[in-house]
């Protein structure tokens, strides 16, 4: 527990860095496009419109509970996107810049929360024009919108923690970003960013059981479930909520435990 709170302390001791280091990364990433930080807009729209060109009109697929499709899986993507992009960029980011961080002298634990905000700026344009597909199309919004502040704020833990455990990995264990890359190709149709999984009656029960304990599927499900006014957060499943936080907070043991070990010998990896 020692470990969690320290970890807290330098995110919020640090954490003006880690954000002018994401508008740095940034900033460096787009500087030799055309439209630059316009692709940040560009990219997740382009996406969605091959999703939607895909599933929405050639296989005219239909969301169960009468959603439209497109607000739908706007939502989806968008937060799938910021969680996914997080934790393989979050982890990668860590290990390429371990000697600068050394040079620097901010703790290293700081890096995955700057991938974070890097990609804030994308998922709130996805959010929002799922929320304006939603009005669109007739869902009026209701006090249930106000539960994206308690789901943002599981969305910031799992996302981050899970980045820090993977990239404390990472750093003895290069190799892993591959194993992330093809793990997260599976997840993203297992976590509803595009599909309902209560659409495919052929899918087992106890298979079924364990997609909506997923993490991903959890939050998922609540930005869209605070969008569309279906239910609030203390509504779902208990079971489903308990075990969401027992995988966040033993991430979070985990990966703070094991970064905390390695940190002193970090030098040794370079």
């Amino acid at each position: 527990m020692s470990n969690v709170l320290q970890y807290f302390k330098e995110q919020i001791r640090y954490l003006p860095v880690a954000y002018n280091m994401s508008r740095y990364n940034t900033k460096s990433a787009t500087m030799s496009n055309r439209f630059g930080r316009v692709w940040e807009i560009l990219d997740p729209l382009f996406q969605l419109g091959i999703f939607y060109l895909l599933f929405g009109i050639l296989m005219k697929r239909v969301i169960p509970g009468g959603y439209p499709v497109l607000p739908w899986m706007f939502i989806g993507l968008g937060v799938w996107g910021l969680m996914q992009k997080t934790i393989v960029s979050g982890a990668l980011t860590t290990y390429n810049q371990l000697r600068m961080a050394s040079v620097m002298k901010f703790p290293v634990s700081i890096l995955p929360t700057s991938a974070f905000f890097g990609f804030l700026s994308e998922f709130w344009i996805m959010i929002t024009a799922g929320l304006i597909g939603a009005i669109y199309n007739g869902f009026v919004p209701s006090l249930h919108l106000l539960q994206v502040i308690y789901y943002f704020f599981a969305l910031v833990i799992f996302s981050v923690s899970t980045s820090l455990l993977n990239a404390t990995i990472m750093i003895v264990f290069p190799d892993l970003k591959f194993f992330l890359n093809y793990s997260f190709r599976f997840l993203m149709f297992m976590s509803g960013a595009v599909f309902s999984m209560r659409q495919f009656n052929q899918i087992p029960q106890f298979l079924l059981q364990a997609v909506m304990i997923n993490p991903f599927y959890y939050l998922i499900e609540g930005f869209r479930d605070a969008i569309f006014g279906t239910q609030w957060f203390w509504e779902v499943d208990p079971s489903i909520i308990l075990s969401f936080w027992a995988i966040t907070s033993f991430i979070l043991l985990l990966g703070t435990q094991l970064h905390y070990n390695i940190r002193e010998r970090i030098s040794d990896f370079l």
